[in-house]
């Protein structure tokens, strides 16, 4: 089995591609013990056919069978479960006390609490003081709070506590549960309540009446008109597409939940959610204000700007969806049109088609509707250039493969040459500064082409000062800003010599300015992200030129 210290490696190379000096770094140790954990962790995930660790100028791990990492994920997130658990209801947290009861060693321990505090920042910390050994400390939850959900995820762990008189307690909340709120009972599942009894409990608290009313009256301070007010305020400034209603009631329930028995994302899902993040970096941003305006109109509430941007990318979603592409199709043939007809929804979910046997037809649809694609079904040689695409006769799965791309990244395909120009392109030969110096002086440069304005600069450089940045496979800096225009635009700065950025070596700044009221133009981060993530990092730090970055971005392959 891997010990703590290399399920900690293992973590950090599911997120990102490290070099065993950062890896050092990152888990305070030596390199040659890194390197020797590397070949035992990759012995253990090779012979289960899991995943396996190459190594180039970084470590990268490549996942063979998805459901069985997920597992071994989740395994040792039980493990730090326990292991806080074990923590929690210890009377005598002393060093040596908690190596006692969990196996592990002295700078396990350590390890293991680094990664907890990271993992509950801003809601719990874990402190080590001389004499008196580990002390917990709450911040917007409590222990009893903590102990519920850890009962909650892992009804076994109730098996560590000493002296638990499970019929007494079955009797107890049998006898408390007529007491509990009916607000209580809308938002919580059984399962539930019995971890927040359980927890009461073990934490010697006999009046669960007065719990439930503490949390009763957080309840009270959120409701859908309040959340609204906040939303509204934030949503006027991002000018998102959003379905408003559903939103406002997607967080308002969620709170209320969430107050009433606070959980944490899952550390199976955060590699998910990062993906998701970078694909849909206005989302976030919005839900971070968002979260930071609830906060100060509603004390001691608790709130997590991940989950709140989760509810943001589906509302976004809901409006996207019925912003299908269409396509025109000219055919010759009834027959053979409806048959490719078929094969075309059948295949590819996001599109409106239609089809015309007119070439008459054909060109006033064209001229008078906003058609996204062209398709011409018939001899090539009556394509006049009009057409997206020619297929003479059924469509085959090449064409099918053609089509979801080009579908997929419609708006970019047509767009590139506006959105990315020569004058859009920096080399600078940067000797020295930091990650913001040499970014102002890149949209310095910018202005001086007349190509960026002041206020546009300044949000640029604000968000990114905020420390709300957005990083592409550890290499690539998208500092990111909405604007009325009529394309997306990118503004590329190459460094010469890279910049750290939270802990990360940035090659390349990517300025995305977009109109965040447009669902196409948005379309340029998911675009940037799928390009990125299948490139060689080796491949853009040899970019040394407008030429060279064009191509990257023209091949969606």
């Amino acid at each position: 089995m891997l010990n703590v210290r290399q399920i900690q490696i293992l973590i950090l190379l599911w997120n990102d591609d490290y070099t065993g000096t950062e890896l050092a770094e990152r888990v305070n140790s030596s390199r040659r013990t890194i390197i020797r954990d590397i070949n035992e962790i990759n012995q253990y995930l090779i012979e289960r056919s899991i995943a396996q660790i190459n190594s180039s100028s970084k470590y990268h791990m490549v996942i063979k069978n998805y459901r069985e990492f997920q597992a071994l994920i989740e395994q040792f997130e039980i493990d730090d479960q326990t292991f806080l658990f074990k923590l929690l209801i210890l009377k005598n947290k002393s060093i040596d006390n908690l190596m006692a009861e969990t196996y592990l060693s002295k700078k396990e321990v350590a390890n293991t609490v680094e990664r907890l505090n990271n993992r509950y920042q801003g809601f719990v910390e874990i402190t080590s003081k001389i004499g008196k050994g580990y002390q917990v400390d709450f911040q917007r939850i409590t222990k009893v709070d903590l102990l519920a959900y850890l009962i909650f995820n892992n009804p076994k762990l109730i098996q560590n506590v000493p002296n638990l008189n499970m019929p007494k307690i079955n009797n107890l909340i049998k006898e408390d549960k007529q007491y509990i709120p009916p607000e209580i009972n809308k938002y919580l599942v059984s399962k539930q309540i019995t971890a927040q009894f359980l927890a009461l409990n073990i934490c010697q608290i006999d009046d669960a009446k007065k719990f439930y009313l503490e949390k009763i009256q957080i309840l009270n301070k959120l409701n859908t008109a309040s959340i609204k007010k906040i939303l509204r305020q934030i949503t006027d400034k991002y000018e998102l597409q959003i379905e408003e209603t559903s939103l406002v009631t997607d967080i308002t329930e969620h709170l209320c939940r969430n107050n009433l028995f606070p959980t944490f994302i899952s550390a199976s899902l955060t590699k998910q959610i990062k993906d998701i993040k970078i694909k849909n970096p206005f989302a976030f941003d919005l839900a971070n204000d968002f979260s930071q305006a609830a906060k100060e109109e509603i004390k001691d509430i608790i709130i997590n700007d991940e989950y709140i941007g989760l509810y943001v990318v589906r509302a976004i979603d809901i409006i996207s969806e019925d912003k299908n592409i269409k396509i025109l199709m000219y055919t010759y043939q009834r027959s053979i049109a409806n048959i490719n007809e078929n094969i075309l929804l059948e295949n590819i979910n996001n599109i409106n088609l239609k089809s015309v046997y007119s070439k008459d037809e054909f060109d006033n649809l064209l001229r008078d509707n906003s058609y996204d694609i062209s398709i011409m079904n018939g001899p090539s040689s009556d394509n006049s250039g009009k057409f997206d695409i020619s297929i003479n006769g059924i469509i085959n799965q090449q064409h099918i493969s053609y089509l979801k791309r080009i579908t997929s990244n419609y708006y970019i395909n047509k767009n590139l040459g506006n959105i990315f120009t020569p004058s859009n392109y920096l080399n600078l030969d940067n000797q020295n500064g930091s990650y913001l110096d040499n970014l102002r002086i890149g949209l310095s440069e910018f202005k001086s082409r007349d190509l960026l304005g002041d206020d546009l600069i300044r949000t640029l450089i604000n968000r990114e000062e905020a420390g709300n940045q957005l990083i592409i496979d550890s290499i690539i800096a998208v500092p990111h800003a909405s604007s009325r225009i009529k394309f997306g635009s990118i503004f590329a700065i190459k460094l010469e010599n890279p910049v750290i950025l939270n802990n990360n070596s940035i090659n390349l700044i990517l300025n995305v300015v977009i109109d965040d009221q447009e669902e196409a133009s948005r379309q340029i981060f998911s675009y940037l992200y799928k390009i990125f993530h299948n490139t060689s990092k080796e491949k853009i730090k040899q970019i040394s030129s407008y030429e060279d970055l064009f191509k990257i971005l023209n091949n969606p392959e």
